[in-house]
């Protein structure tokens, strides 16, 4: 478990990260611009079941203490 900042870090690398009380096939990644047509800069999107939109964090999201890596 780590804070947003350190899970941060680790989708930069091409990792993916969750909060536990999330569905499992829930998780947050990073789109890199080199890899988007349409867009100029990186940002973060939730991938689900349902499909993939940009990510709106929350407060609550950002300051919880128990990101996981996955």
């Amino acid at each position: 478990m780590m804070n947003f900042g350190e899970a941060l870090e680790q989708v930069k690398e091409g990792k993916a990260m969750r909060l536990p009380q999330w569905n499992n096939d829930v998780s947050i990644k990073l789109m890199k611009a080199e890899d988007s047509k349409e867009m100029t800069a990186d940002y973060l999107y939730v991938e689900s079941r349902f499909g993939r939109v940009p990510w709106k964090e929350t407060m609550i999201e950002l300051l919880a203490e128990n990101w996981e890596v996955i």
